[in-house]
């Protein structure tokens, strides 16, 4: 017994309670997960979860921690349940569920259990392999010089050996879907265990096996997942009548891209029979775009300009008489008509991640957003920018977010807001600032833009009108005055 005398979950309390049947425990192990983190069982766990709610897929996960460091002993701890809790907004209706995961198979660590993990090659009812090793997982380490070193430093050193146990088996290759947040994250990890299987010695048979007897997928993922909800444990711990120390909370929003082979993606995955948001494209790149552009760049926006009329969270700023119809204005007017794909498809995601904005159950602080915000608009807002300027439009909303950066970071916003940026960066701004024509010294510099803003038609002018504007009246005016 632990806390107020409320049981640890486990097998035997699921059992008790009827969180889990004995045969959901027995399910054949068609995934091999690298990742144990909150992502990864908020995301991919939960879908295989509601497919094996519904007859679609009679499978279970083997869940690898890559590296040393990590959590697979305290989700093996509950025997490898846990519960994810989803809170938001769906079609302006609050949802609020907690469910019992019970499709993790076993957890181990790649570094500590290293034969029991190329033991996992040796299943043939395994078909999947999953990943999630961070934005800085699928490179080389030169560390890994040969086979005979293990375990191996690098995530693709680790899976070229499973791979080659799996070969020597002579068993089929996998559907391989990495899930980290890098353009061509199939298309990389594919070239990384092609030179790491020529560094290890391999022969050829066998990196022709790995490229032709398997199926790498390209992906993007977009759910928020705040993780462990520590501020609420206790409240939801007695609310669930058991400790969980690895529960996980998430947004019900949901959308996984997955580019490749749709007919073998469909097969594996049948996620979309159950309206699950799994879309298996051509390309990844339209909705690359999307996500970056409607929902990062408004992000990067709120930051700059929401920031300096006092609202302190995306949720305070969804609820602004004036920040909100701006921001919704910056969408549909400035941002939407430069994209790509279909208007409708465009509309209906602006509007989810307005609803993904307001979520009450999240509160994200505009100054962790305003984090890197020189080179967070240079990504997310300024292609935007420019493709309106192309087609001879000045996007005054885009401008406007540029204008309350480069107001901020001159330091004219004496302290009201934070400011957390590379301190090389900064320094431009504070030596350019110094200059006698601020805003045109800045915008020149191309190695904060990437380029010379000054060859914008009419873009330093707009800037420094708008600078001169917060300076006497504040920002709040001009937001009005677009909203």
């Amino acid at each position: 017994m632990a806390q107020n005398d409320l049981p640890v979950l486990n097998e035997e309390v699921a059992l008790e309670k009827g969180l889990t049947t004995e045969e959901a425990r027995k399910r054949p192990v068609k995934i091999i997960q690298f990742g144990e983190g909150n992502f990864l069982r908020a995301f991919v766990d939960w879908i295989v979860q509601q497919m094996n709610n519904n007859g679609l897929f009679n499978g279970n996960v083997a869940v690898v921690q890559p590296i040393a460091q990590g959590r697979a002993k305290e989700i093996e701890a509950q025997d490898d349940l846990y519960t994810v809790i989803l809170e938001g907004l769906k079609n302006g209706e609050q949802v609020q569920s907690r469910e019992v995961i019970d499709s993790i198979a076993k957890t181990l660590s790649a570094v500590a259990d290293w034969d029991e993990f190329l033991a996992l090659a040796d299943d043939p009812d395994t078909e999947i392999i999953i990943s999630n090793t961070t934005e800085a997982g699928i490179a080389l380490d030169d560390a890994d010089s040969s086979a005979d070193i293990v375990p191996p430093k690098s995530y693709p050193a680790k899976l070229v050996q499973l791979l080659k146990r799996r070969f020597d088996k002579g068993l089929p290759g996998f559907l391989i879907i990495p899930c980290e947040l890098i353009a061509d994250n199939g298309t990389t990890l594919k070239a990384d265990l092609i030179e790491q299987a020529k560094r290890y010695g391999y022969g050829e048979d066998f990196v022709e096996w790995i490229d032709s007897a398997n199926k790498f997928c390209n992906t993007l993922v977009d759910r928020i997942v705040p993780g462990y909800p520590r501020d609420r444990a206790e409240e939801l711990w007695n609310e669930l009548g058991y400790v969980d120390n690895n529960m996980v909370k998430a947004e019900p929003f949901l959308l996984w891209v997955v580019s490749g082979d749709t007919e073998a993606i469909d097969k594996a995955l049948p996620a979309k029979q159950l309206g699950i948001d799994l879309v298996t494209p051509e390309s990844v790149v339209p909705y690359r775009e999307r996500k970056v552009f409607l929902l990062n760049c408004p992000h990067t926006t709120l930051a700059s300009v929401a920031r300096l009329a006092g609202v302190a969270t995306v949720g305070e700023a969804m609820n602004d008489e004036d920040v909100r119809p701006f921001i919704e204005k910056e969408m549909a007017e400035e941002i939407i008509p430069v994209l790509s794909l279909p208007e409708d498809e465009l509309k209906a995601f602006a509007a989810a991640v307005l609803e993904r904005y307001a979520n009450p159950f999240v509160k994200h602080a505009l100054d962790s957003i305003a984090l890197n915000s020189a080179s967070k608009y240079v990504t997310r807002c300024l292609p935007v920018l420019l493709g309106n300027t192309k087609e001879g439009r000045l996007p005054k909303r885009l401008v406007l977010a540029l204008s309350g950066l480069l107001y901020t970071y001159g330091g004219f916003a004496e302290g009201k807001v934070a400011i957390t940026d590379n301190p090389d960066t900064l320094a431009k701004f504070e030596a350019a600032a110094k200059s006698d024509d601020y805003v045109a010294t800045i915008l020149a510099d191309a190695s904060v833009w990437g380029q010379d803003l000054t060859e914008v038609e009419g873009l330093v002018d707009a800037v420094k009108a708008n600078i001169e504007s917060i300076k006497a009246d504040g920002i709040r005016p001009l937001i009005k005055a677009l909203a």
